[in-house]
């Protein structure tokens, strides 16, 4: 249900114009102050994971990982990728929320 809600509100960041795809377009968003909030899918390999943290932190964020995957963001966002930033914080707090939900207990 989760990711159903992560990828229904980053399909809306994108009609509206403040989603980001791929490393170098979201390095450049942090840089020129845009980036609100960094984001990737949960089958980003573990190389990329620790660049983009490298990355983000030096603009003071952390990289919140998705229950999404990076086939799911091309389907909703039409192109494919792991690294994903938001460019309005209304929408980046909302997604760090979704991404922060309780998972449903193991049996």
């Amino acid at each position: 249900m989760s990711s159903q809600q992560q990828i229904s509100l980053l399909s809306l960041a994108r009609r509206a114009g403040k989603l980001v795809l791929g490393f170098d377009r979201v390095a450049e968003a942090l840089r020129d102050g845009k980036g609100k909030g960094v984001f990737c899918t949960a089958d980003l390999s573990e190389k990329s994971r620790k660049e983009l943290s490298f990355t983000a932190q030096k603009y003071g964020m952390q990289p919140v990982v998705l229950a999404v995957t990076m086939d799911q963001v091309q389907h909703a966002c039409g192109k494919r990728s792991g690294v994903i930033a938001l460019c309005d914080e209304g929408f980046s707090k909302k997604l760090s929320q979704l991404s922060q939900l309780p998972q449903d207990p193991v049996s």
